[in-house]
């Protein structure tokens, strides 16, 4: 897995965007995440790696996923001095 990965709320809104110009029902961000995860799942499929290491990473994503969203609840959940929490305008 990469060590430093540049996740950004304007990448995912980018990215959001894309999705929504191939289909509009991805202004619903779980429709949006069921495609990432579908590209996620073919970009994978298509890489020339032996099953175990597709397994293995597919293992990796699972754990790297939970990890992301954990981080960016407790973020929600903390109290910022300024009013605004990270989905704030």
């Amino acid at each position: 897995m990469s060590e430093t990965l540049q996740l950004t709320g304007e990448l995912v809104q980018k990215l959001q965007e894309v999705l929504v110009a191939h289909d509009e029902r991805c202004h619903d961000p779980l429709v949006a995440v069921q495609y990432m995860a579908a590209v996620t799942g073919y970009l994978l499929a298509a890489q020339p790696v032996p099953e175990e290491k597709r397994a293995e990473f597919l293992d990796h994503l699972d754990a790297f996923m939970r990890q992301v969203h954990a981080d960016l609840r407790a973020q929600q959940a903390a109290p910022s001095g300024d009013g605004q929490g990270p989905g704030a305008p």
